[in-house]
């Protein structure tokens, strides 16, 4: 802020110079140049009255007169010293000092309304903080609140601004767009990283991680073999080996999500607390290999044409065991794309393995649309509800009521 205070009182003393120098050089120049037309017009003025007389024979010494009166036109430009007194005297401080307080007034009081003067500092401490927030983030051991990811945020952009080439600022980005579930920024700037870092693991996994989330065929594909290259490179990766078995899981293939977890479960030991998620994802595996082929809901949802979408947000839909029922028995989120989506909910999608979808008759199906991706009920969102529906059948639902 030194430096912008700085700039600032500069511009003011300009300022002020320039509302002051007319009016310093106002007085002298109306003085002297009414003074000079004046007596411009007095010799012009006796002169022809010089010349009329002469012509009428009143007067014969007509060249002595002009001299005369030119000589008394010299004589009336003041002396130097008379000239500079003048000008010392044309204005006093009680005339250009309340013109300078009424600047500086309107000039801060502005400012002040305005300027955004504490959004600046803001900002100026948040740049401060980016090295400590980005540690934190890189090693995710103190989760950051909301209102630090917002700053970090908005100090990586800037930064980013003055060093497009630094490839860990994006991929800090990246992933700060991951956990606001916003796809289209994560994306981006992961693959701004991967093009100035392509072989850094990190930055590969960053990538295909984004990748996945949008949930294109295409970007699926080139996820896996960005994660199959890092995996290769270093087996015991555990990051790109829990996504290859996320994307296998997702795409039906079971086998091989399976042989991943327990892959990672020789590799992190016995003792490690990430062995109880790693068993209840085999067993999710192993549910949906076993289970009937009914044991699904078929599901199409569209939008009424009064819903309108957030920029950013994704579309969770859910089966309950009743319509009273607040938590879901299975449910998948997805990214906000184009409507109708067609989904299915099975076993695999159940939330807990002892309370398998395949164990209700019948469920009710419900879709929200959601800004933070959290599957409890939020004021101002859009949602559709259908009756209770049999396993086994297709069920198009309408998101049309807002809560």
């Amino acid at each position: 802020m030194i430096e912008f205070w700085g700039a600032t009182l500069v511009f003011f003393v300009l300022g002020a110079v320039m509302f002051l120098w007319p009016l310093w050089q106002k007085s002298e120049h109306d003085h002297q140049g009414s003074r000079d037309a004046l007596n411009k017009a007095f010799y012009f003025d006796r002169v022809e009255e010089i010349e009329a007389e002469s012509a009428e024979g009143l007067i014969d010494n007509t060249r002595d007169l002009r001299q005369d009166l030119q000589q008394s036109l010299l004589d009336d430009i003041p002396e130097k010293e008379k000239a500079k007194q003048a000008r010392h005297l044309r204005l006093t401080p009680m005339q250009w000092v309340p013109g300078l307080v009424v600047l500086a007034v309107v000039s801060f009081g502005l400012y002040g309304i305005e300027g955004s003067a504490n959004q600046v500092a803001q900002w100026q401490q948040t740049a401060k903080q980016l090295p400590e927030l980005s540690k934190r983030l890189l090693e995710g051991e103190k989760p950051l609140t909301k209102q630090e990811m917002q700053d970090l945020t908005l100090a990586l952009r800037t930064r980013l601004q003055h060093e497009p080439q630094d490839s860990t600022g994006w991929l800090l980005l990246g992933r700060i767009g991951l956990a606001n579930r916003d796809g289209e920024t994560a994306k981006g700037a992961m693959e701004k990283a991967y093009a100035l870092a392509p072989s850094q693991p990190d930055i590969q996994v960053g990538l295909a991680q984004a990748l996945l989330f949008a949930g294109d065929e295409a970007d699926s594909a080139r996820a896996q073999n960005l994660l199959k290259s890092v995996v290769k490179a270093d087996p015991f990766n555990l990051q790109a080996m829990s996504l290859l078995a996320y994307q296998a899981f997702e795409q039906g293939r079971y086998q091989d999500a399976i042989a991943t977890w327990k892959a990672m479960k020789t590799l992190i030991g016995s003792d490690d607390p990430r062995n109880q998620t790693l068993d209840q994802s085999i067993a999710r595996a192993n549910l949906a290999l076993n289970s009937a082929d009914g044991a699904k809901v078929a599901v199409t949802v569209v939008l009424d044409q009064q819903v309108q979408l957030p920029e950013d947000g994704v579309v969770i839909i859910s089966a309950h065991a009743s319509a009273d029922s607040p938590m879901p028995i299975a449910a998948k989120r997805l990214p906000l794309s184009k409507f109708p989506l067609s989904v299915d909910l099975a076993d695999t999608d159940s939330l807990n393995p002892n309370q398998a979808l395949s164990s209700h008759d019948k469920v009710v199906i419900r879709a929200r649309i959601d800004q933070d991706g959290d599957v409890g009920t939020k004021e101002g969102d859009w949602v559709g509800q259908s009756d209770a529906v049999r396993l086994g059948s297709h069920e198009e639902l309408v998101i049309d009521k807002q809560q």
